[in-house]
């Protein structure tokens, strides 16, 4: 057999004296040969045994009976022969029917069969056993579909969603395509099934639904992404708790933290980026500042000018933050962000003098929001500069800061959703 289960020897041949048409010619060409054969040879031996009018009608009957009778008892045993052949398969027909019947009845797989006229025809055991109704309870399709789908509107539009696919299979002799739905149990229960239907053969107006249960995969998977959300939630407690402690050390910048994460998230839903990259955002603004664990209180917390090497030992908190996160498999670039928050576009930025497309999109927008929560806040060394102080820093400087950042953020800041 091939890929497709078809046979691969030779094709059966099938002329024309297959089949009834076949079984009728067979006839007709046995009684045209007996017939002609038994006037030509009884006339030449009437007429080479006597001349005898009277003689010669007597024969004549004698002879029309006997064709009679000879022609009968071979169209009886060629009919014969034919009708035994039919019953035989008709006979085999039933058994097939019979055993495949069985076999679908003693599947573990639950299947029903209807015919065309909309009666269920069986209900195999699986199927009662997982889904309750015999074929006492649903008789017909029509009486399956309002038990199966109690709410109207879900039963309308899985009858209709089932008649297309089952017309577009029908048409275009391809496979049907399985349907997920979910299926109130006879006890009231529901289960999650993908359906599949298939005709007997093409000659046949039987069809088989089968019916696979796939529940437990479902919620396996509803657990998972129930576990997935839990894990988010418990990811992101312990990134605001990191957040935190960074501004324990440093009082005077409590709450830049959610505030730069606040704003970047804005930005990012502001200039129409994925879901996933506007999470990625905040997640990075939540921990953009965790370097500064590594820096001296007393640096963080000096209300004067900071010193030449005070004011080095401030820019390598952003490698120190990469340097911390760079081994947490998170689902976004966080370190690298983390990293580059304090680059600027033209390369004049630190630690490495990134510039252009070297420098992540988060990393775009974290710069951005960090500049406007810092500047508009209060900090030791000067008194809070307020929001129009920072909105001229961003727009007054387009060679440092993403273009686009900014005009997400300039639309913001003029619909008054920028708070700090």
């Amino acid at each position: 057999m091939d890929a497709n289960g078809n046979g691969t020897g030779s094709p059966q041949r099938r002329g024309w004296l297959v089949g009834p048409v076949g079984s009728t010619v067979r006839i007709v060409f046995v009684y045209a040969v007996v017939a002609g054969a038994w006037i030509l040879a009884s006339d030449m031996l009437s007429r080479a045994w006597t001349v005898d009018p009277d003689l010669l009608t007597t024969v004549a009957i004698a002879k029309g009976v006997l064709f009679v009778v000879v022609t009968s008892a071979l169209l009886f045993v060629q009919i014969r022969g034919d009708l035994m052949r039919l019953q035989a398969s008709g006979d085999r027909l039933r058994e097939s029917e019979r055993r495949f019947r069985r076999v679908v009845d003693v599947s573990p797989v639950p299947m029903t069969m209807s015919d065309a006229d909309g009666n269920v025809t069986l209900t195999n055991e699986a199927f009662v056993k997982l889904l309750g109704y015999t074929q006492d309870d649903i008789p017909t399709v029509s009486e399956w579909w309002p038990k199966a789908y109690p709410d109207p509107e879900v039963r309308r539009r899985m009858v209709d969603a089932w008649s297309s696919e089952t017309e577009r299979s029908a048409k275009s002799d391809d496979a049907f395509t399985p349907m997920e739905a979910r299926i109130r149990c006879k006890d009231g229960t529901e289960r999650v099934m993908l359906l599949s239907s298939a005709s007997l053969d093409s000659a046949s107006s039987e069809q088989v639904v089968v019916f696979y249960d796939i529940t437990e995969r479902e919620q396996a998977e509803e657990a998972v992404l129930r576990s997935n959300e839990r894990l988010e939630q418990v990811l992101k407690s312990v990134i605001v708790l990191i957040g935190k402690v960074v501004e324990a050390r440093d009082p005077y910048t409590q709450g830049h933290e959610e505030g730069v994460a606040r704003i970047g998230r804005l930005i990012a839903e502001e200039m129409g980026l994925p879901a996933d990259v506007v999470e990625g955002v905040e997640v990075a603004g939540l921990v953009h500042d965790v370097g500064k664990l590594g820096i001296p209180a007393e640096i963080l917390t000096k209300p004067g000018k900071l010193g030449e090497v005070e004011y080095e030992l401030i820019r390598e908190h952003s490698q120190q933050g990469y340097d911390i996160l760079k081994d947490i498999d998170f689902d976004w670039p966080v370190a690298e962000s983390v990293l580059q928050h304090h680059e600027r576009m033209d390369g004049s930025g630190y630690p490495s003098g990134l510039a252009g497309d070297g420098i992540s999109v988060t990393a775009r927008i974290l710069m951005v929001a960090d500049v406007i929560e810092a500047m508009a806040a209060h900090r030791p060394y000067r008194p809070a500069l307020g929001l129009d102080a920072a909105m001229d820093e961003i727009t007054g400087h387009p060679e440092k800061y993403d273009q686009q950042v900014v005009s997400a953020c300039v639309r913001l800041h003029e619909a008054g959703r920028i708070e700090v």
